[in-house]
């Protein structure tokens, strides 16, 4: 996060699969993705659970949410896609905005067509200054 003057995100859970940080000043919840890739479909829908639980602990309708997915290993298998599907829903709602932190264009592809299956409006983009600003806007 070059050139911030805010303080880092504070770390307040982490697996192997994800990290969740908050950034109290900006109302920002990070969930950030490590590179390790799941071994099982169960392994991704347990890991996702932690993470909802984490984030409703948090307070969702007064933060904004930022998937940073940089890291992610690439996978498109139907299976792995039908488990998204399922869990995105559970895993966006009720913050005040969602933004999506993506490295390549291949990325930013597959998160717009996930945006479109499930209807949930974010912002996704390999811009993290803009991703800010986006979040920290009112509404």
């Amino acid at each position: 996060m070059p050139g911030r003057l805010a303080p880092a995100p504070k770390p307040v859970w982490q697996n192997d699969y994800y990290a969740v940080l908050v950034d109290a000043p900006l109302a920002i919840v990070w969930n950030v993705r490590s590179s390790k890739p799941f071994a099982s479909l169960e392994e991704l829908e347990a890991s996702v659970a932690s993470v909802c639980r984490c984030l409703d602990g948090l307070g969702r309708s007064r933060n904004a949410l930022l998937l940073d997915v940089r890291a992610a290993p690439g996978r498109n298998d139907p299976a792995f896609e039908a488990a998204l599907d399922r869990l995105r829903p559970l895993w966006f709602q009720g913050f005040r905005r969602v933004g999506v932190l993506v490295q390549s264009v291949v990325g930013e592809l597959q998160a717009q067509r996930y945006a479109r299956r499930d209807s949930i409006k974010r912002l996704i983009t390999s811009d993290e200054a803009a991703l800010l600003r986006y979040l920290t806007q009112g509404g």
